[in-house]
């Protein structure tokens, strides 16, 4: 077990994967643990790791069909998956139910998963972060990699995390862009790699926080290598990120491309961000 592992006394888990390396990384961890493991996936999504099943965003029976009779209460969401449109979706009736009483009453994505999580909840299943089995992911206080912070870019950090705090606590976003004392850019729906790419520049920072109220087991922020390289391609001075309230995906290739592109990733420990 890792050093700061919590011991999660469970005899089978489903891992709900979308994409990147993080679906991967959970099983192998959980395998070794003598977990067994179901990874359920979404075509066009789930590439890092073979599924047992093929799942279909909106359609929910089929999912809840396949635990119930493999057994499994113990669920992990991970992984990044395209939010369809709501016109695009054919759904059937559990997932219908499910909107009506889970997400139709909710506001925001946070309120909406907090919701999703009551429901799943109330249906006999357990949620837990990736973080529970494999804390080494989550980024520790202070400088990560050979680049140091500029002098000059400690009041704009200060003032981008307040900014993506504030914004968090509005359910908007998690990142913001800052530079020379200005907010350039705030995070939309359409996400922290749409932003970098339309509003990065050069010698610009990107801070992404944890929402206040983000419930850690069933989502938060993430950085890897495509938001290093992204950043890298605007020549941005660095990322500020939450220390212990951030994933880093395939950590050891995002810190050296930091380095090699001369990139500072900095964990701001923020007191009591997510009470």
């Amino acid at each position: 077990m890792s050093a700061g592992q919590q011991e999660i006394s469970i005899d089978k888990l489903a891992i709900i994967a979308g994409s990147g390396t993080l679906p991967r990384d959970l099983y192998q961890r959980a395998t070794s643990l003598g977990i067994d493991c179901h990874v359920i996936g979404f075509k066009g999504h789930t590439d890092y790791i073979t599924p047992d099943l093929w799942g279909t965003v909106g359609r929910a029976s089929k999912i809840i069909t396949y635990l119930k009779e493999n057994k499994i209460q113990n669920l992990v969401f991970i992984g990044g998956i395209e939010k369809p449109s709501f016109k695009s979706l054919r759904l059937d009736w559990v997932t219908i139910k499910f909107f009506i009483k889970a997400w139709v009453k909710s506001f925001g994505d946070s309120n909406v998963l907090t919701s999703a999580r009551n429901e799943l909840e109330s249906m006999g299943f357990q949620m837990y972060g990736i973080h529970k089995f494999l804390p080494e992911l989550l980024m520790e206080s202070g400088t990560l990699g050979a680049i140091q912070i500029h002098d000059a870019s400690y009041d704009d950090i200060a003032l981008g995390t307040h900014e993506a705090l504030e914004w968090g606590k509005q359910d908007k976003g998690q990142a913001v862009i800052i530079k020379n004392g200005n907010v350039i850019a705030r995070e939309s729906k359409a996400g922290t790699n749409w932003m970098i790419e339309h509003y990065g520049t050069a010698d610009s920072i990107l801070v992404k926080m944890c929402k206040p109220q983000q419930d850690m087991d069933m989502d938060l922020p993430t950085i890897g290598p495509k938001t290093v390289q992204l950043c890298a391609n605007k020549k941005m001075a660095g990322i500020i990120g939450h220390a212990h309230h951030m994933l880093i995906a395939e950590r050891d290739k995002t810190i050296e491309l930091a380095n090699s592109n001369g990139l500072f990733i900095y964990g701001q420990d923020i007191e009591n961000a997510t009470e």
